[in-house]
């Protein structure tokens, strides 16, 4: 994921001393562990370590792994391997999909946690072991601090995955809704379950608990918007700028809660450091990486940043229509913006297509957008208070020059310009467009002849509109007739102001 990759190169780039580091994958048929770290390591991502610190590429190893499989899937020399050499165990494998099945979802988030305990218990040296939660394990409150919250009886962790083991998935799936509740989906539950098994079984260890919120493109490093995956808000920035996403189902008034991923990062090597500073008897202590509360920026705000850059500033390079959305504020209005803005022009499209000879797509790819932007829905209507005491504390620990190193003081975060990037980075690091002036200019006169083509089509939508009510209602003949006659006779009335 973004935050073990970027967090990689952060810890070659800024620590110099460090030792190996293991990072588990998934073995993947056709490529070894170590094709595929030679491809992670030629991305752009690792410019300056390849550049800088080429040395350093080294010391980091693949272990394969599973975090469904018993003992993580690790054969018994990669764990002894582990065991014996490692100090700090960051997890944050997880399933990040809003709309998993719930017995996928329990086991790799719960299931997964609950084998990488069992790995930090044999692990020697253990000074300091994170997990990556999430801001939105308790988003069912409005207020949340940072400590734990129970659950009750009902919600327990080892229980519902003993459930997994023998239970069948249509049954589970049964579950789902009494499970959820109050909240939105199987991630922000099976999270919060992890951070039950964490507090009723692993506060034996040296462990913090890291709860970010929206993750987003970087703010100032490697680069200014660097992003490496459609999650979030990266798939919708894109759909809106591609004129394909049109209406979302939210509050403008909300704010939007998104912390860069340098400064998530920052935080989270800042956390391993002092935990391993702190006696294991201490409950472990959890820390709010979020932004929304310290330094807001609406919904709103970021709409109308979103519409300038992709329809004047800087266009996508091929789009399906010109950029623009707007923001639902009940199931009605969205119905029926849904079907102006996506279903009608989809059948048109489509039926273009097979005319040509062309394959039929925005059907389809209609209904994966509205199953994405439904699971984002949710956190679009609504805004949360995160306190920040132990966040707070962490940055007043550290010295001028560590503060430099591991920025995540998001006051420093101007939104007008983090946005704007974030955007560009969508064209340079998602798509992979071609960013040169030429292509540029050309995408911005592709911009102004989809305006015109909007422009002639209300036009003519409109006289046709004027038309058959002209044919049909004698009222609408007699109006038009009576507002012709009071236009004739203010130009005669000008002429001869004029003549004088």
């Amino acid at each position: 994921g973004i935050n073990a990759e970027y967090g990689i190169e952060k810890v070659l780039r800024s620590c110099p001393g460090v030792g190996n580091i293991y990072m588990l994958c998934r073995g993947k048929r056709g490529k070894t562990p170590q094709e595929r770290m030679d491809k992670l390591f030629a991305e752009m991502l690792f410019d300056n370590v390849r550049e800088n610190f080429p040395a350093q590429i080294k010391k980091v190893i693949p272990v394969v792994g599973d975090v469904l499989e018993k003992g993580l899937g690790l054969s018994e020399e990669d764990e002894k391997l582990v065991t014996e050499n490692c100090h700090v165990i960051i997890h944050s494998a997880a399933t990040i999909r809003f709309d998993d099945h719930i017995k996928l979802s329990l086991q790799l988030n719960v299931g997964g946690t609950v084998k990488m305990v069992e790995i930090a218990r044999k692990t020697k040296n253990l000074i300091s072991f994170i997990h990556i939660s999430t801001a939105y394990a308790n988003c069912n409150l409005n207020n949340i601090e940072e400590r734990f919250y129970e659950m009750g009886p009902e919600y327990d962790p080892l229980k519902l995955l003993e459930l997994c083991e023998w239970m069948d998935e249509d049954v589970m799936g049964s579950m789902t809704e009494p499970l959820l509740r109050d909240r939105p989906n199987t991630y922000c539950l099976t999270k919060a379950l992890t951070e039950a098994y964490l507090f009723q079984h692993a506060t034996d260890l040296p462990l913090g608990i890291f709860r970010p919120s929206i993750v987003g493109a970087s703010w100032k490093e490697p680069a200014p918007g660097w992003i490496d995956n459609y999650n979030g808000p990266s798939g919708l920035f894109v759909a809106v700028g591609k004129g394909v996403l049109r209406i979302l189902e939210g509050d403008v008034t909300k704010v939007a809660d998104v912390i860069p991923i340098d400064h998530c990062v920052n935080m989270l090597i800042v956390v391993g450091w002092y935990t391993s500073t702190l006696p294991v008897e201490d409950k472990p202590l959890i820390y709010h990486c979020t932004s929304g509360t310290k330094h807001p920026f609406t919904w709103f705000k970021l709409g109308t940043l979103l519409l300038e850059f992709f329809s004047q500033q800087e266009p996508y390079n091929e789009v399906f229509r010109r950029p623009a959305v707007n923001f639902a504020t009940s199931k009605m209005e969205l119905a029926y913006w849904k079907l102006i803005s996506h279903t009608i022009p989809a059948y048109l499209a489509d039926g273009a297509a097979k005319v040509s000879g062309s394959k039929p797509v925005m059907r389809r790819a209609y209904d994966k957008v509205h199953k994405a932007s439904e699971t984002f829905t949710f956190f679009t209507k609504r805004e949360w208070t995160w306190t920040s005491e132990n966040c707070d504390m962490l940055w007043g620990l550290l010295s001028e020059v560590d503060k430099k190193l591991y920025n995540f003081d998001v006051m420093e975060i101007v939104w007008e310009q983090y946005y704007p990037n974030f955007f560009r980075g969508t064209k340079k690091y998602l798509l992979k467009e071609d960013m040169s002036e030429d292509k540029l200019v050309l995408a911005k006169q592709r911009q102004m002849r989809l305006q015109k083509i909007w422009n002639i089509s209300v036009t003519i939508i409109v006289l046709l509109v004027c038309r058959f009510l002209f044919m049909k209602s004698p009222v609408c003949r007699n109006l038009w007739f009576k507002l012709l006659g009071l236009a004739m006779r203010g130009l005669r009335q000008l002429r001869l102001t004029l003549v004088s």
